[in-house]
């Protein structure tokens, strides 16, 4: 929108080569009498169009009669002054004026004139007040008399009035959309005030910086390059600052900024490279060629990277059930047949995640299996029983896991007598298949009549041996006596001094009571009620479980489910501690378990609760951190290492607000934000801030200042106001008519 304004001068006559005022309230150009050359002088006050676009002038002048009579035409030789003002202090004529503006005519001869200024006249006139000027001079320096004796344009101006029409020539840029996705277009739209404004937009994004168009006029369309996502390696948007140069003719009249928001697209996530996955248990994969169930354990490596910038910050893997959380690993035994899946999601400093799965194939396994094993005293070829014989034969079933074909079997049997430790062979068992199904098979070796024997069968696999042990007992004989005397035997050969064997079974016509070593009752019901028992299964038990040894009393838990070897033992120690804790197999290498320890074992409450593993037999030991601990937790777990508040801040590092004498406190942590810097303001030439960068989410409150790094200046320097504040920028001019620029700070503070 143009505006039009009018200024009255305050005028002065100097000669060219005296500093002294030769008229105080009049302009006059060249002389009335040879000798001497006047300089007039014009100096309009509160006229500050620094930065307007003008687009006319024009200047109302009342002349006196002075000079040639209005039927003669006067040129004016309009100038540029090297002092805005009307009368500097020892400065002669000629040294007021400086570059010559352009010239116009007229009669100027006891009447009132108005000249509109055009063509090269108006441009430089123009420039010179977009400039922040408002003084000009009159001067010929090269009069030419009269044959009156004064000269040609002798003339004397008692009035002048300039008149200027101008538009705001610095345009205040603003986005199509207040986001935009990196990748995707937006439209700037530089909003100018000018139609022959033309700008130069620029952004910067965190480091990064860079043209976005020049010789814009009202708009452009920008896209953000999806290479800025780097700059926000931690964030998915963040505030990018565009700058708005505008320029008039080719002459820089001001600068602007506006803001967006960009983001990063749903598209930017981590990248999966690679996921591998191999048999981690030795020999496996040589004999079977795939996972086994219950054996096979897998070697797994995941490869990924951010994107644009951004780094991967947690690992998350499934593998039959169980999480893992580092990018290489080793997972517990494999425990499902079949398909199997491992899923992997990665996320990255952004919070992107992207997730890759692959299936593999488990074969089944159980392991060896033996359901029956019997044998018998035979005759000599095996083909009948004989209670007497001294040979024996065997019957047993028995199987193990085929494994796609690929598993071994082998199966054994030993014997010894009953009395000796050493276990000699008695022959294999020839498998049909997978699975041992003997019948009446002969033994080879010779048992004696009198003696009892053990056997034992063994069926191995691949992994593992299982076994099961039998007795055979003497030949059969309705009584018999220890040879000393000191035994007896019914149904066998007695073999024990001071004790009576049975070789069949023995049935009483009563009960035999509790304190002949019997339970006083006919059934199991009454026997575990006379001996105050329960069952595995289904009694409710009364009173306290006693359960004594001499160091470590113990309960142990054997699940059964699908052959784990897991293991749960609640345990006490003669130490005045006890632990609850699961344990990876029966041998208790692998293991973690919770100890509380009493006071008189451990007096601090530091060490009354602790965490306890043991990694291939190896121990470790971890505190645990609760609130009756007599230390704090420690820095490097987490916590501050002490137990008072001024001692938590002395272990970290920091101070209080009533203590804080040196360092620097982050502006994240503060509970506002700031934004500040400095620009220069006058009356009519206003000053555009930014404060984008300081991310408010709301408008801010905003403090203006005039400053200087000089000394203190005189004079009314006018009051400083703030209007259209947004949460980005706002505007600052000086009230009145103030037009000298001074110098000004601002700070804006706001959440």
């Amino acid at each position: 929108m143009a505006t039009t304004v009018s200024f009255s001068a305050s005028m002065r006559t100097r000669k060219s080569n005296s500093s002294s005022n030769s008229k105080s309230s009049q302009a006059c150009q060249e002389f009335y009498t040879s000798g001497y050359n006047y300089v007039g002088i014009l100096h309009f006050s509160g006229l500050n169009l620094q930065n307007k676009v003008i687009t006319a002038v024009s200047l109302t002048v009342y002349s006196e009669k002075a000079g040639y009579g209005a039927g003669h035409t006067k040129t004016v030789y309009l100038r540029k002054s090297y002092h805005q003002e009307a009368s500097a202090s020892g400065v002669i004529g000629r040294d007021y004026c400086a570059e010559p503006l352009g010239t116009f005519t007229g009669s100027f001869y006891g009447n009132t004139t108005t000249t509109a200024f055009t063509g090269s006249l108006l441009t430089n006139v123009a420039s010179y007040l977009a400039a922040g000027n408002n003084t000009f001079c009159i001067y010929n320096p090269s009069p030419t008399v009269s044959s009156q004796g004064y000269s040609n344009n002798y003339l004397m101006w008692s009035t002048a009035t300039l008149s200027v029409t101008y538009e705001e020539s610095v345009s205040s840029p603003s986005t199509s959309a207040s986001s935009v996705a990196l990748g995707s277009s937006v439209t700037i739209n530089t909003n100018r005030l000018s139609s022959s404004a033309t700008h130069t937009l620029t952004y910067t994004f965190g480091s990064a910086s860079g043209t976005i168009a020049t010789n814009v006029g009202a708009s452009t369309s920008w896209t953000p390059p999806l290479s800025l996502a780097s700059q926000i390696p931690s964030a998915t948007s963040g505030y990018c600052t565009i700058t708005c140069n505008t320029y008039v003719s080719g002459i820089l009249t001001g600068t602007s900024y506006c803001s967006v928001l960009l983001t990063v697209p749903a598209s930017v996530v981590p990248t999966i490279s690679n996921l591998t996955y191999a048999e981690a248990v030795s020999g496996i994969a040589a004999q079977f060629g795939g996972y086994v169930k219950l054996r096979s354990k897998l070697q797994v490596t995941i490869g990924a990277s951010g994107s644009y910038g951004s780094s991967i910050s947690s690992y998350r893997t499934s593998v039959n059930g169980t999480a893992y959380t580092s990018s290489s690993f080793t997972t517990g035994t494999l425990s499902t047949a079949g398909s199997n899946t491992i899923s992997v999601t990665v996320t990255d400093s952004r919070g992107r995640t992207a997730t890759k799965s692959a299936t593999f194939t488990v074969i089944d396994y159980a392991r060896p299996s033996i359901t029956d094993f019997h044998a018998e005293r035979c005759n000599a070829d095996g083909s009948a029983v004989q209670v007497d014989g001294t040979k024996v034969r065997i019957s047993a079933k028995g199987c193990v896991s085929s494994v796609s074909s690929k598993n071994t079997i082998s199966c054994k049997v030993f014997y010894k007598q009953t009395s000796s430790t050493a276990w000699a062979s008695a022959g294999t068992v020839t498998a049909s298949g997978y699975t041992i199904a003997p019948t009446n098979l002969l033994l080879s070796p010779t048992f004696a009549a009198l003696n009892s024997y053990d056997l034992k069968i063994q069926l191995a696999d691949f992994f593992e041996t299982v076994e099961q042990n039998i007795s055979i007992g003497t030949k059969q004989v309705m009584m018999d006596f220890y040879k000393d005397g000191s035994g007896m035997a019914f149904g066998k050969v007695a073999e024990q001094s001071g004790k009576v064997e049975f070789g069949w079974p023995l049935i009483l016509s009563s009960a035999l009571g509790i304190q002949y070593g019997g339970t006083g009752a006919t059934t199991a019901t009454g026997a575990i009620a006379n001996l105050g028992g329960v069952k595995k299964a289904g009694d409710t038990m009364t009173g306290n479980l006693s359960i004594q040894t001499s160091l470590y009393p113990s309960v142990y838990l054997l699940p059964t489910y699908n052959d784990t070897t897991n293991r749960t033992v609640f345990e006490g120690s003669y130490l005045g501690a006890s632990s609850f804790a699961a344990w990876e197999d029966s041998s208790g290498n692998n293991r973690r378990m919770l100890e509380v320890r009493t006071a008189a074992y451990a007096s601090s409450m530091d060490n009354a609760v602790l965490l306890r593993t043991a990694v291939n037999g190896t121990w470790n030991t971890y505190r645990l951190f609760h609130a009756g601990m007599a230390t704090g937790v420690p820095v490097a777990n987490g916590g501050t290492g002490a137990t008072t508040a001024a001692n938590a801040r002395s272990n970290l590092g920091c101070n209080n607000a009533s203590n804080l004498t040196a360092g620097t406190v982050p502006m994240a942590r503060m509970p506002f934000k700031v934004a500040y810097g400095s620009t220069s303001v006058s009356g009519s030439s206003a000053a555009s801030i930014n404060y984008s960068s300081a991310g408010f989410t709301s408008v801010p409150c905003v403090t203006v200042t005039y400053s200087s790094t000089g000394s203190n200046w005189t004079g009314d320097n006018g009051a400083l106001k703030v209007h259209s504040k947004t949460a980005t920028g706002a505007t600052i001019i000086v009230g009145g008519s103030f037009n000298t620029k001074r110098n000004i700070d601002w700070i804006a503070i706001g959440t």
